[in-house]
C-alpha cells in the first residue's frame, strides 16, 4: 500500500485516496489467495492435531496388543505368623503366571564367600614377597607378590585384574592403629562359587593371611513340601511365570491371582482415548444441517476411511479365539448412538475372572499350532489372521490358507521358517521334523488392539508414507505454493503502486505546465484587451 502521499497540487484531486483505492482493487486477488491459504493452514493444524491424537491412542493400544502386555497378575506373600514382619520373599509375575497359592519355607539364603586379612596401618603398607593362590570352584589363579605390587593396595589391584568372579576392596574397621583390612568377596552366590585363598611367603616374615568370614552356600527352600536347592537367591524356574527373590529365612504363603483392577484400568484408558479420537473425527468431518457449516476436514477421503476403519475394528468379531467371547460387546464394551464407546466395568471384571485368556484374545495377538512338532514363533504386520495348513514336501515346508489346495513354499532353512507371500507372509514358526507329510495347522488370532495398532502405524509412521503423512506433505506444499504466489503478487502490487505514483506525479507536472501556459495566455489576452480599451 502507498506510504508517501501524492497531493493534487495542480489538479486539486485527492490523488492519495485514488491510489489507495486502485491498489486495494488490485490487491483483491491477493485476498483470495490469502483466504485459500488460511483454509489450508486450518486443515494443516487439524491434521497435525489428528496425528497427535493418533499417536496418543497408539501408545494406549500397544499396552494391550500382546498377551504379555494385556494380562497383569499380582502376588501377595503372607507370613505364617501374623506377628512376624520379616520380609521373606519378593515375587514378580508375568502374564503366563497361573492363579494359585503356594506354601514357601526358606531355610537359608544363598551366600557368597567373604575372606578378610588382619589389620594394616595404611593401604600402602608393604607386604612380604611370595604368592597368593586363589581357587574359585574349578578355576584358580596365582598372584606373585614382588616389587611391583608388594603393598596392600598393590595386592588389591592384582586380584581385581585377574578377571575372576571375585572383588577385592578395603574395609576400615576403625582400629586405632591398624584399621585397614583387605576384603575378598566372591561375586557369585552358591557353593559352586566358593573362594579359597592360600599364601606362600618366600621372603620376609609371614604377614598375610585370610580368614573366612562367610562361607559360600546354596539357598535352601521348599515349595509345597518339595525341597529345592538353588545357587542364587533369585529363583525363576519353580513357579511358572513368577520370579522369587529370596530376602530372608522364614515361611509363609504365596498367592498369585489376576490383577483385575489393573486390566480394567488399561481397558478403560483404551475406551477413553478411543472416544476422544472419535469425537474429534466427528467434529472435523461434521456438517451442520441448519447452518450449512462443515468441519475443517469435511469430505476428506483419508479421514473418512480412518473413521470407518476405527468403527469396524471395534464392532467386528475376532476369529480364532478359544472361548465364548468373540466380540467386545460380550465383555462390556458397547457402541453408543454417537459412535463413542461405553464400558461396563462389572461385566468386564466378570469376563476376566471367567476366562482371562479369551478376553486377552479379543485385544491381543495369539498364535497356536495343532501339531506338537510345530512351534508358533511370531508374525509381522503383513500377516493376516486365520488358520494355515502346513505340510512338508521334499524337505521344504509349505503353507496354504485353511482348506485351500494351493500350497506355497515357506522361506527359511533348518527348523526355522516363515511365510513368504499372501496372507501368511511373515508368519514365523519352527518345525522339529522335516519328514514329508501333513503337520496340522498354525492358527493366528489378531485382536482389536493389534488390528488398530497396524492401522495406526500405517497412519502415523513417516517411513511408510501412509495417507496421513501424504495429506500433511501435500498441505504443506500447497501452503508453500500460496506463500510464493503471495510474494510474487506483493512485488507486482508494489510495482503497480509505484507506477500509479509516477503517473499522477507526471499528471501534476503536465497540469502545472498547462496552467502556466494558461496564465501566460490570459495575461497576454488581457494586455491586448487593455490596449484596445485605451485607444477608444
Amino acid at each position: 500500500m502507498a506510504q508517501n502521499a501524492v497531493y493534487g497540487i495542480n489538479s486539486n484531486l485527492d490523488t492519495q485516496d485514488i491510489i489507495n483505492k486502485m491498489v486495494s482493487l488490485e490487491a483483491r486477488s491477493m485476498d483470495l489467495v490469502e483466504a485459500k491459504k488460511q483454509i489450508e493452514q486450518q486443515k494443516l493444524a487439524s491434521f497435525q492435531e489428528l496425528k497427535t491424537k493418533l499417536q496418543t491412542f497408539k501408545s494406549v493400544v500397544t499396552k494391550l496388543n500382546t498377551e504379555s502386555r494385556f494380562i497383569v497378575n499380582k502376588s501377595v506373600f503372607s507370613n505364617s505368623s501374623h506377628s512376624d514382619s520379616n520380609k521373606v520373599v519378593d515375587v514378580t509375575t508375568t502374564s503366563s503366571a497361573s492363579s494359585g497359592t503356594y506354601s514357601l519355607i526358606v531355610n537359608n539364603l544363598a551366600t557368597e564367600s567373604k575372606l578378610i586379612t588382619s589389620g594394616y596401618e595404611k593401604t600402602t603398607t608393604p607386604i612380604a614377597s611370595g604368592t597368593v593362590k586363589i581357587v574359585i570352584g574349578s578355576a584358580s589363579s596365582t598372584v606373585t607378590i614382588d616389587s611391583t605390587n608388594n603393598s596392600l593396595d598393590g595386592l588389591r589391584l592384582a586380584v581385581n585384574n585377574l578377571g575372576l568372579d571375585i572383588k577385592a576392596s578395603f574395609l576400615n574397621d576403625g582400629d586405632s592403629s591398624k584399621p585397614f583390612r583387605l576384603l575378598i568377596s566372591g561375586t557369585q552366590t552358591g557353593s559352586s562359587g566358593a573362594v579359597t585363598m592360600s599364601t606362600n611367603i618366600t621372603s620376609g616374615s609371614v604377614t598375610m593371611g585370610f580368614e573366612t568370614k562367610q562361607r559360600a552356600q546354596n539357598a535352601s527352600l521348599s515349595l509345597d513340601g518339595v525341597s529345592i536347592v538353588k545357587s542364587s537367591n533369585t529363583v525363576t524356574d519353580v513357579i511358572n511365570g513368577a520370579a522369587l527373590k529370596l530376602q530372608a529365612s522364614g515361611s509363609g504363603t504365596i498367592s498369585l491371582s489376576t490383577d483385575t483392577d489393573a486390566i480394567t484400568t488399561k481397558v478403560s484408558d483404551f475406551v477413553d482415548e478411543y472416544n476422544e479420537l472419535s469425537i474429534f473425527l466427528k467434529e472435523q468431518l461434521g456438517l451442520d444441517s441448519e447452518s450449512g457449516e462443515t468441519g475443517v476436514l469435511f469430505g476428506n477421503f483419508a479421514v473418512q476411511h480412518l473413521q470407518q476403519a476405527l468403527r469396524s475394528s471395534i464392532s467386528t468379531g475376532i476369529t480364532g479365539t478359544n472361548g465364548n467371547f468373540s466380540y467386545l460387546s460380550q465383555i462390556g464394551i458397547t457402541t453408543q448412538a454417537d459412535g463413542t464407546l461405553i464400558l461396563d466395568t462389572d461385566k468386564l471384571s466378570s469376563a476376566v475372572i471367567k476366562d482371562i485368556k479369551n478376553v486377552s484374545q479379543l485385544f491381543s495377538s495369539n498364535g497356536s499350532t495343532t501339531d506338537s512338532s510345530v512351534t508358533f514363533v511370531g508374525f509381522t504386520r503383513d500377516t493376516a489372521p486365520g488358520a494355515y495348513d502346513l505340510k512338508v514336501s521334499n524337505g521344504v515346508t509349505q503353507l496354504s490358507n485353511s482348506g485351500a489346495s494351493t500350497f506355497v513354499n515357506a522361506s527359511g532353512s533348518g527348523n526355522f521358517w516363515a511365510g513368504s507371500s499372501g496372507n501368511s507372509a511373515g508368519l514365523n514358526f519352527r518345525v522339529s521334523d522335516l519328514t514329508d507329510g501333513s503337520y496340522g495347522q498354525i492358527i493366528l488370532s489378531v485382536g482389536v488392539a493389534e488390528i488398530l495398532n497396524r492401522k495406526l502405524v500405517n497412519m502415523v509412521d513417516s517411513s511408510l508414507n501412509g495417507p496421513l503423512v501424504t495429506e500433511l506433505d501435500t498441505i504443506k506444499e500447497t501452503v508453500d505454493d500460496y506463500n510464493v504466489v503471495l510474494l510474487e503478487q506483493a512485488e507486482r502490487l508494489l510495482t503497480f503502486e509505484e507506477n500509479l505514483k509516477n503517473r499522477f506525479a507526471n499528471l501534476e507536472v503536465v497540469l502545472g505546465r498547462l496552467n502556466a501556459q494558461k496564465d501566460t495566455f490570459n495575461s497576454s489576452l488581457q494586455g491586448i484587451q487593455d490596449i484596445f480599451k485605451s485607444r477608444k
